[in-house]
């Protein structure tokens, strides 16, 4: 299961810095065009739109695998250690259920538009908006190993980053002391 996970995770990254690396790139070479050989290219704008949309939806399954999407922990803070598990697995739940609607619905789009082309690029616009079925695909993925991992592991499901920082300082500080 783990390498499951290690696979999943360079080929999504892998995805995410290619996606980026090309919207940088037909950017950089649509504003040179623009602005040195004074004109623009008929593509440009689109194919640097499809990838930012991409970009977006792969992003935010990394965000969710590295549960790094904005929160508002100050309740669960304020929990007492016991209560903050279950609260956790209750945003879990919630995420996975957000992402399986967002699965759904945009299924039935991307499935409705395929017929619809861009008029630059003639891409299917079902290209641009199977983005959001893709990436909330990941993010069922992730939300459920959060989940599953929030219930097995015996620390408490939200670590204080102050408290967590002062061990790692107090950790080098003893490691330097001892050379």
């Amino acid at each position: 299961m783990k390498t499951t996970f290690v696979i999943l995770d360079r080929l999504l990254e892998g995805l995410v810095f290619v996606t980026l690396a090309c919207m940088v790139a037909v950017v950089a070479v649509n504003v040179f065009y623009r602005f040195v050989l004074k004109f623009s290219l008929s593509w440009g704008d689109e194919v640097a739109m499809i990838l930012m949309v991409w970009f977006t939806f792969l992003g935010a399954a990394l965000g969710m695998r590295d549960k790094a999407h904005y929160a508002f922990d100050f309740l669960v803070k304020s929990l007492p250690v016991k209560a903050k598990k279950p609260v956790s697995a209750f945003s879990q739940i919630i995420c996975i259920l957000m992402a399986i609607g967002l699965c759904y619905w945009s299924t039935k789009v991307t499935f409705q538009i395929r017929h619809w082309v861009m008029p630059a690029t003639e891409i299917s616009r079902a290209f641009v908006y199977g983005a959001a079925p893709v990436g909330s695909f990941f993010i069922i993925i992730y939300a459920i190993h959060n989940f599953v991992n929030d219930l097995i592991v015996k620390k408490p499901a939200v670590i204080d980053k102050k408290e967590e920082a002062g061990k790692m300082k107090m950790k080098a500080a003893e490691e330097k002391s001892l050379i």
